[in-house]
């Protein structure tokens, strides 16, 4: 059976919403396949899940075959994932891409027509999504974001290798540090500082990562942690900010953020 992977956000979190690229990444610990049994639901009523897709069936560039899905829900098929809930990693996402790939009727080539597809399915477990989680993970290939458009791109492997998930063990509410972000981009120093100094050092840092440049990596990430300490403390959770203090001086590696903040899990180069 198919497993559908995790999402990590290697580099662009917040500075997506205003004009920076970004680069996401399918992961490899956590995902999520269909299973039967009894299990989990995933914390959703999925007959709910079932209205709205035929609810929203005329939206879709692709038919949905909710019938299929819910003869499988009443015969005990579910999907059975580890990718922890509230912390950044996709969670919803990994399912809508594993609904979309089992009911859709005809699965689509086209990128832009897929990720619509996918953001209308997650957009039912959080509002509105950009369609960027169920799109890495329904794809399982690594996707930049630039000027509005997800191209899918070749990482190395060598540097991919290179980042680790650090587990904080606070889950939190995305929306709430996304929200916090927005009213700090209303600061013009804060929003000078973030096209001035974070956005260049988000396109180095992706750069270097899909040209195989392991030093300007090393130093694009540095500036990226740097930033986030000294101008976003408030979204690192207090019982690591000394932690991350002292793996700035530490060249084995460093910390950012990986994804809204406020717990979740953290991104470690190393």
């Amino acid at each position: 059976m198919r497993s559908y992977p995790s999402k990590i956000i290697l580099f662009g979190e917040h500075s997506l919403l205003y004009g920076s690229e970004g680069l996401a990444i399918p992961g490899t610990k956590y995902c999520g396949r269909w299973k039967q049994g009894a299990g989990q639901h995933f914390g959703t009523d999925l007959f709910r899940l079932a209205d709205y897709l035929t609810i929203h069936k005329d939206q879709f560039h692709n038919s949905i075959d909710v019938a299929a899905f819910l003869n499988d829900v009443e015969n005990g098929w579910f999907f059975d994932s580890n990718i922890p809930v509230g912390y950044g990693a996709g969670s919803s996402g990994a399912y809508s891409a594993a609904i979309y790939d089992r009911y859709a009727t005809i699965l689509l080539n086209r990128t832009e027509q897929l990720k619509s597809d996918l953001a209308l399915i997650e957009s039912y477990f959080h509002g509105k999504s950009s369609g960027i989680d169920p799109l890495v993970s329904f794809s399982n290939r690594p996707f930049q974001l630039i000027n509005g458009h997800f191209n899918s791109v070749e990482v190395c492997e060598e540097n991919i290798s290179r980042f680790h998930l650090v587990d904080t063990r606070i889950p939190r509410q995305g929306a709430a540090y996304i929200e916090m972000f927005k009213n700090k981009m209303k600061e013009k120093v804060f929003a000078d500082k973030i096209h001035d100094t974070l956005i260049p050092a988000v396109s180095k840092a992706i750069s270097a990562t899909l040209g195989d440049n392991t030093e300007a990596l090393r130093s694009a990430f540095f500036e990226i942690s740097y930033f986030q300490l000294v101008w976003m403390p408030e979204f690192i959770p207090v019982t690591w900010i000394r932690n991350w203090e002292h793996r700035l001086s530490d060249p084995d590696g460093y910390f950012k953020l990986c994804g809204a903040g406020g717990g979740g899990f953290l991104l470690e180069y190393k």
